[in-house]
């Protein structure tokens, strides 16, 4: 069997990362950025796909790789119900349940254009049963599994906490530091805060991520609000100051650091401390001591158990911040810093198990 080849569609918000493989070498990586103009001609996420498919497409013809030629399409999963960690087999079924999810997410749009371009590959390998293209999800922002009862509740019944977070690189960071602590990472306990333009702080356990605190329901971060108080929050709702799209922005998108400062960009706000800039180093501060809450918050569900805490995501490389953070955790469990993002690894390497016969991939419809 000759070298398996493997393309990674990971889409985000304002870019797509794509990415091949050979086997665990990354052979070529991307990330194909959307500029807001181009974005701004779309009213809707799923409007993006023939745009995205063909921003996917010519970077295969960049790289003189033909369709056919792939064996699997690694694809972010998105919000399809409640899916477990792992590997899910991508077909028309599961293409459509994504582009038809009632919760907007670009990852979301990962599984169709795999599946579209794999089945047009298919289409000209015609019966050659010994090639095939396989479409693939690995840990989808929805794989937490079905939660416990207990973690869903809020306190009104109409609201139903969501469990969709940054898995995918969570469960990346997990494994890796399970592997440098010389542990079963199916028997360890980690809480990891993903650092990046939204955080989540997320309670790994036995494998699978137990509970979490939510981009929308803790701290600010650079782009988002977090949790806010409900009373003044309803009446800014009411108030007839914004339309629903833009509060929603302002708590996603143009909320926390961005609100403050009018900066997202961690660097540039330590250089504005560096300068004295009281105001950024209060606000500075303040994310610091939310995250920390966050953070500690989720040992109460392991009644203080934990293995290790890790910092991860863009805002990991920061000296300053997780030197501060680190002073408001270390009490709990020894941190260790795995700083940036994984996700285009842990999709290539997650497939390569399932084609390796290592791991098993679940089917869509599996209980």
């Amino acid at each position: 069997m000759g070298e398996r080849k493997i393309l990674v569609i990971n889409p985000g918000s304002t870019s797509t990362k794509v990415a091949l493989f050979c086997e665990d070498q990354m052979v070529d990586s991307r990330e194909i950025l959307h500029s807001p103009k181009d974005l701004s001609r779309f009213a809707s996420i799923n409007d993006q796909l023939d745009f995205r498919q063909e921003a996917v497409l010519a970077y295969l013809r960049d790289l003189n790789v033909k369709p056919e030629c792939l064996d699997a399409i690694a694809c972010r999963g998105g919000t399809v119900g409640e899916l477990e960690s792992g590997a899910y087999v991508v077909d028309q079924e599961f293409a459509d349940a994504s582009f038809s999810s009632a919760i907007p997410h670009p990852a979301n749009l990962a599984p169709v254009i795999g599946w579209n371009i794999a089945k047009k590959a298919n289409e000209k390998l015609g019966d050659r049963k010994e090639k095939f293209v396989r479409v693939y999800v690995y840990d989808p922002v929805c794989g937490c599994g079905k939660p416990e009862k207990i973690y869903t509740i809020t306190g009104i019944p109409e609201i139903k906490k969501q469990f969709l977070t940054h898995v995918l690189n969570s469960r990346a960071v997990s494994i890796e530091q399970a592997s440098r602590d010389g542990i079963d990472f199916e028997k360890a306990t980690y809480i990891v805060a993903h650092l990046g333009g939204g955080i989540t702080v997320n309670l790994i356990k036995d494998g699978k991520i137990l509970d979490f605190v939510g981009d929308d329901e803790g701290g600010f971060s650079p782009e988002r609000s977090g949790g806010l108080p409900a009373r003044p929050l309803v009446d800014l709702c009411y108030s007839g100051r914004f339309t629903q799209r833009e509060m929603q922005k302002r708590l996603k998108g143009k909320g926390g650091l961005s609100a403050y400062l009018g900066e997202t960009d961690l660097r540039k706000i330590e250089q504005r401390i560096e300068r004295q800039d009281e105001r950024a180093r209060l606000i500075f501060d303040a994310m610091v001591l939310q995250t920390a809450k966050d953070i500690v918050s989720m040992a109460a569900v392991t009644c203080g158990k934990v293995d290790k805490i890790i910092f991860t995501g863009g805002m990991a490389h920061s000296k300053r911040f997780t030197a501060e953070l680190r002073k408001r955790v270390e009490f709990v469990a020894p941190v260790s810093v795995i700083a940036g993002t994984y996700e285009m690894e842990a999709l290539a390497f997650g497939i390569l198990r399932v084609l390796r016969g290592e791991e098993r991939a679940h089917k869509k419809l599996d209980k």
